[in-house]
């Protein structure tokens, strides 16, 4: 009888506050809006969030679209400026929630909210704010704790969850020192999560494409299962042809001898001529890597590995897979050509940068050959 009498209250409540989580001309013209934003067109993003806005004018959704839109037009190389106006969207969104639903009881409030300060999170961590990270961060676990008992109710809390359920155990097991910070937290289950984070490819509406991201990203960092992270990498390049942040993350996901086979020629001239420098770098590493293994022309190869990792030093702070990568082909080159004292240098530049264990392994074992 209690969980009919909740059954009961929620779905009131979605119905009195539920205008995205419904299906209807809201819906579609959120969908609309959501597929410019993964295909990296902010302009035809903004026309249809704007047909939205006068819907629902005062709903969260507006400004976390907006700045979703701003994310994904220049993800993952986003600077201060860029983050400014973000974070007024995101801010935003948290203030519509609360006043809709001063206590954010209320499924899609819920939803909203804690998704705008999950975003401020991932940024403040990045850039090292740690005070302000673990702020936001524990605001978002006070809301995807209420998630975790209507997940089965609301598909767009099968994000959140699965991620929950995966991290909580995955991340102190990579990360021992890591371990006794989390007691206080709810365990996980990582089976679960994967499970969960595969149903949301499936059966999400608004988080879809970011289920397709993460499960895609857990594949390649901490399963190490590539094959499996390519099955998603692809759908997104078929379904957003513009999202160049996918079309890398595929490239990686085929950083292998059998993953390059048949090399997708077409992605890494596409992302050669972006102006990025992120995917400039994901481009001409790639183009190295198949004039070395498919062409067999090594001067070429050494050519294209070294303007991409020229490109690098405009990003610090990003692409450390593709300048692990270059770095590891550059030095196997050097090596094959006798200028140890470089090759070696480049290969320790390689596992400064490594983030998997195929480049580590290779790395070390040409060091040891030198």
């Amino acid at each position: 009888m209690k969980n009919l009498i909740i059954g009961i209250f929620l779905m009131t409540s979605l119905s009195l506050h539920g205008q995205v989580f419904e299906r209807g001309n809201v819906q579609n013209l959120v969908k609309k809006a959501t597929d410019h934003i993964y295909n990296a067109s902010p302009d035809s993003a903004e026309y249809y969030i704007g047909k939205a806005e006068k819907f629902i004018p005062q709903h969260p959704v507006i400004p976390l679209m907006r700045a979703m839109s701003i994310l994904w037009a220049h993800i993952p190389t986003i600077d201060v400026e860029l983050f400014r106006e973000m974070e007024v969207q995101l801010d935003s969104a948290i203030g519509l929630a609360k006043l809709k639903d001063p206590d954010l009881d209320d499924p899609e409030m819920i939803f909203f909210a804690m998704g705008a300060y999950g975003l401020l999170a991932e940024y403040y961590a990045d850039q090292g704010y740690s005070m302000k990270a673990v702020g936001e961060a524990n605001r978002a676990y006070g809301l995807m704790k209420k998630g975790f008992d209507i997940v089965e109710e609301y598909p767009e809390f099968l994000l959140t969850t699965g991620l929950y359920n995966y991290f909580r155990e995955k991340y102190p097991q990579k990360h021992p020192i890591y371990k006794p910070l989390l007691w206080f937290f709810r365990s996980g289950d990582m089976e679960l999560g994967l499970q969960q984070l595969e149903r949301a490819c499936t059966e999400s509406f608004l988080t879809k494409v970011e289920a397709h991201v993460y499960l895609s990203y857990i594949y390649l960092r901490y399963e190490y299962k590539p094959e499996l992270a390519q099955r998603y990498l692809s759908e997104l390049c078929t379904i957003y042809p513009k999202n160049y942040y996918a079309k890398a993350k595929y490239l990686e996901s085929l950083a292998n001898p059998r993953g390059f086979e048949n090399p997708p020629l077409e992605i890494i001239y596409d992302l050669i001529k972006h102006e990025s420098p992120y995917y400039k770098l994901a481009g001409y590493v790639f183009l190295g890597h198949f004039e070395e293994k498919n062409v067999g022309n090594k001067e070429k190869a050494e050519y294209a590995y070294r303007l991409g990792l020229e490109y690098s030093a405009e990003i610090p702070d990003h692409g450390e897979f593709f300048k692990s990568f270059g770095y590891l082909g550059l030095g196997r080159l050097l090596a094959e050509k006798g200028e140890k004292e470089e090759a070696r240098k480049s290969l320790d530049l390689a596992l400064q940068y490594a983030e998997t264990e195929q480049v580590e392994s290779e790395a070390n074992k040409l060091l040891s050959e030198l």
